[in-house]
């Protein structure tokens, strides 16, 4: 089966064919996310024509709930929301958060394969967060579970190096800076890392979890020797292991392909 599957998000638009397997069969494209729903109605209308395809799969920013996106997701343009995505697509397809998406190629392919309970961690600018509980998505009442900002996210690195008197703005150059033993860099990401040992303690506590799995550019950045520690010592016998994730920057799209494929009801088209 060829899925034609996009990833949605602030910055950019990426899309590629991929089979029911999580394999991607074409080079992955990516276009600047455009300013009007009107420009990613043009954008999709373009792609669908460039590729023979069974089914469409979309991973977005925002709350996805019984294949409806939930109002309006903060880094994309006005009237996104409202789009039909079944007119433009001619084909049955799904929609499915961006965070669980990529939670889904990581469960059925990459680090929490073969794991009933796991948690996954995107740390970038902000954070995101996916939660399979019992081998299946986590989505509460209306589809808004793990979207909450963690105090661990690029924007608080950032914070702490402005705390500390950093002259470097940019995450990486402040973990570069703590790693060659600058003091004001090293307490701006021991204070970073701090808050992502007490997050991953805190989800630890209520969820009881198997694996966490960390994505995302400052996943590259993590202690994982000194955070899995952490968490053995808060639970000695049964500790949560820390991994980083395997399936990278295409992760969204491939997991709403894989979900795609096992879905058997398509509603919005």
């Amino acid at each position: 089966m060829q899925i034609l599957s996009f990833d949605i998000g602030g910055t950019k638009i990426a899309y590629a064919l991929v089979d029911e397997n999580g394999r991607v069969l074409t080079n992955v494209q990516t276009v600047p996310t455009p300013k009007s729903a009107d420009e990613i109605i043009r954008i999709f209308k373009k792609t669908t024509m460039k590729y023979t395809y069974e089914r469409a799969a979309l991973a977005t920013a925002g709350v996805v709930f019984n294949g409806k996106l939930q109002g309006k997701p903060n880094n994309l343009p006005s009237g996104y929301e409202n789009l039909e995505f079944g007119d433009i697509l001619k084909t049955p397809f799904l929609i499915e958060n961006d965070a669980n998406a990529a939670l889904w190629a990581e469960y059925k392919i990459g680090s929490l394969r073969g794991v009933q309970n796991g948690i996954m961690l995107t740390l970038g600018t902000d954070t995101g967060c996916g939660i399979i509980c019992d081998g299946r998505i986590l989505r509460g009442k209306c589809g808004a579970t793990g979207e909450v900002s963690f105090p661990f996210s690029g924007r608080d690195l950032k914070r702490f190096g402005a705390q500390y008197n950093v002259a470097e703005s940019d995450c990486f150059k402040i973990y570069e800076l703590a790693r060659q033993g600058y003091e004001s860099a090293r307490k701006a990401y021991y204070a970073w890392e701090e808050n992502l040992i007490s997050g991953l303690k805190l989800l630890n506590g209520l969820l009881d979890t198997e694996v966490f799995v960390l994505s995302g550019s400052l996943s590259k950045i993590v202690d994982y020797a000194k955070v899995s520690t952490a968490l053995s010592l808060l639970q000695p016998r049964n500790p949560a292991m820390v991994k980083p994730a395997l399936c990278g920057t295409n992760a969204g799209l491939i997991g709403a392909a894989l979900l795609c494929a096992e879905s058997t009801v398509h509603k919005d088209f």
